[in-house]
């Protein structure tokens, strides 16, 4: 697993729905040098975690070696109790997984923390809860793509200067790039924001205009674009079936 400097998990989100966290319990003596002077059995044996908003409980898988454990969660997720074992047998080994949902996730999640404690009815000083702590990276699987129609232009006739371009059809053929951007698997409860640069030729050495937005024809969910286009400020009428020049 990825740790960070200090040692700590760190939990990449990609596209996955949930994850899986692993407990272990052990009923074994503190001493093993002097095994008989305590870890009898412990009775009524019970787990209590703790989960954040953003990572509910969601199921339990059990381990097939780890023995039976039974669990029951409240109704938004955020605490399950589980039942280890009455009794929990001296010397035993418990090992299941919690498996947490990750839909509460957003960009704005920077670590989690899921607390587990134990009680038992039988004689146990010293039982203190253990947090299991994660931070938060998000790996958003974006993918971008385009298209330019016509793919290929040819220049030519007459030159006009700047200040006598009126029309569309004064500067040249029109060429269209469709610009798709998407994201595989499912989207975060709150997505933040993403930025595309596109760079185009603008100008020749001297200065003259080669290639410039026109207009911009926004897709959906709408995006807001910089610098505006149609930096020669020509008229621009509503047609049917798109945009014209005037």
């Amino acid at each position: 697993a990825r740790r960070d400097k200090d040692g700590t998990a760190i939990f990449a989100v990609s596209d996955q729905k949930d994850v899986a966290l692993e407990v272990q319990v052990t009923n074994e003596p503190s001493d093993p040098s002097d095994p008989q002077r305590d870890g009898d059995d412990a009775h009524q044996a019970l787990l209590v975690a703790t989960f954040p908003p953003e990572l509910p409980y969601a199921a339990l898988r059990p381990d097939e070696a780890g023995g039976l454990v039974l669990c029951l969660a409240n109704q938004n997720g955020s605490r399950v109790e589980c039942e280890l074992g009455n009794p929990l047998k001296r010397g035993a080994q418990v090992r299941f997984f919690l498996i947490l949902s990750t839909s509460g996730i957003s960009i704005h999640t920077t670590d989690l923390a899921v607390e587990l404690e134990l009680s038992t009815t039988s004689e146990q000083p010293g039982l203190q809860p253990v947090v299991a702590r994660a931070r938060v990276v998000i790996e958003l699987p974006l993918a971008v793509t385009g298209v330019a129609v016509p793919p290929r232009l040819f220049f030519g006739g007459q030159v006009l200067g700047e200040s006598a371009v009126k029309r569309e059809s004064q500067v040249g053929s029109a060429v269209h790039f469709e610009v798709m951007v998407s994201q595989r698997g499912p989207v975060l409860k709150t997505p933040g924001s993403a930025m595309l640069t596109v760079h185009w030729p603008l100008e020749l050495p001297n200065g003259k205009w080669l290639l410039y937005p026109l207009s911009l024809e926004l897709g959906s969910p709408p995006v807001s674009c910089s610098p505006p286009a149609n930096p020669l400020r020509l008229a621009m009428v509503r047609f049917r079936g798109g945009w014209g020049v005037q």
